[in-house]
């Protein structure tokens, strides 16, 4: 009879929600992890989904043509016997109700990831804060929805605000990362015009935009959220670097 190896806790990744967003994660994941060789690092599985449909749109439509894929994922993951499942996709959280019934193992939601991040950071700066994310995550509510809760009141982006941080989402997407820098950068010093002391890059695309070293504005990076909770659910201290 074969023994299985001992190994750490399973992760389940649900990705693709984009490609380039996922990379990032698992970049942050990897380097967040307290470990000394290979044989420390955390084990987990990614199942890429990048032929969904668009999540914001069909939120924007009322549509739910991207739960089953979402549902089917989740549940392949839990099948695969994963110890927690993240998915580095604000968006798609629209549906974490419907997704973790079709899940017999946890699923970890961005924004709690989030809030918990936000409480723990201690370069925040006092002032208002305001939620940089896709249409979608915006009409979800489910940053501002936490936000409220932790005593927090956003502030409403305007419609041109909005249409900037459409445009650099759709930069990184399509590869144009120079370009989504620049254009956070401007949009942040605009909003530090307004008093915004602090930023939630609220689609898992803006960190990829955000230049912490020199940025205006503190920007509270949810795919790094997300990955130092994954680590503390999972028992690991993780590291305080990005």
């Amino acid at each position: 009879m074969t023994t299985r190896p001992e190994q750490a806790p399973l992760l389940g990744i649900l990705g693709g929600m984009g490609p380039l967003a996922t990379v990032d994660f698992l970049g942050k994941l990897t380097r967040s992890l307290p470990v000394t060789c290979d044989q420390q690092h955390l084990p987990w599985i990614t199942l890429s989904q990048p032929g969904m449909p668009d999540r914001s749109q069909s939120i924007q439509n009322g549509s739910d043509a991207p739960l089953p894929y979402l549902r089917q994922g989740v549940a392949w993951l839990a099948e695969q016997n994963v110890s927690l499942i993240c998915i580095p996709c604000s968006t798609s959280h629209f549906w974490f109700d419907q997704m973790q019934e079709a899940s017999t193992t946890p699923i970890l939601h961005i924004a709690d990831a989030t809030i918990e991040e936000l409480r723990r950071d201690t370069t925040r700066q006092t002032g208002p804060i305001a939620v940089l994310a896709t249409r979608g995550t915006i009409k979800s509510g489910i940053y501002r929805d936490r936000l409220l809760q932790a005593q927090c009141a956003p502030e409403e982006l305007s419609e041109a605000d909005q249409t900037a941080v459409d445009d650099i989402i759709r930069a990184v997407k399509t590869g144009h990362l120079a370009d989504a820098r620049l254009n956070m950068h401007a949009l942040q010093t605009r909003l530090t015009q307004r008093g915004i002391g602090t930023v939630i890059l609220g689609c898992t695309e803006l960190p990829l935009a955000h230049d912490a070293a020199n940025a205006p504005l503190v920007g509270i990076d949810v795919t790094l959220a997300l990955a130092r909770t994954v680590l503390r659910r999972l028992g690991y201290t993780p590291r305080e670097t990005d």
